[in-house]
């Protein structure tokens, strides 16, 4: 027996892993996929299987761009894929400031006054009008205010940055 060869479990293993990096390159939207620096051959067949819904003949598929993959470099293509699935610390530290902004607009009326002066806002009184709903006692529509006071406090914090 060769030593120096993989054993037949562990190749079985690594196509398996081909198979779902190829299968998670299949479930991004078309315009993620084009950013992706892939050969020809593999991209070619990774928008054929978008096409495919038999589910038998998009296993076939997803076992052909594997063995396609064998031929390729695959930890640049991992990496970017890992890095589709972490948000930006940018975009965690503006979520952080957002929520910090609501809680502090809703608990106090200094800080709405603040945040009306500082930052450009389209609708002030729907501003306020949101703010009064979150201040109440929670219902269904103070928790849908929740969620728009979140945007457009948001939509402020990245005009004002950006």
């Amino acid at each position: 027996m060769d030593l120096l060869r993989p054993s037949k479990t562990r190749r079985k293993k690594e196509m398996e892993e081909l198979q779902e990096i190829g299968a998670a390159l299949v479930a991004l939207p078309r315009d993620t996929l084009n950013k992706f620096d892939l050969p020809d051959n593999l991209k070619h067949e990774v928008l054929e299987a978008k096409n495919i819904s038999q589910n038998g003949a998009k296993r076939r598929q997803l076992q052909f761009i594997g063995k396609i993959m064998r031929s390729v470099e695959v930890e640049p293509i991992r990496t970017q894929l890992e890095q589709l699935e972490k948000p930006s610390a940018s975009r965690i530290k503006r979520l952080h400031e957002t929520e910090e902004w609501r809680e502090k607009i809703i608990n106090n009326e200094e800080n709405l006054k603040y945040f009306i002066e500082h930052f450009p806002l389209s609708d002030i009184n729907e501003l306020k009008l949101l703010v009064a709903d979150c201040r109440g006692e929670i219902t269904r529509n103070s928790k849908g205010s929740f969620k728009k006071l979140f945007k457009i406090i948001s939509t402020s914090l990245e005009k004002s940055s950006g």
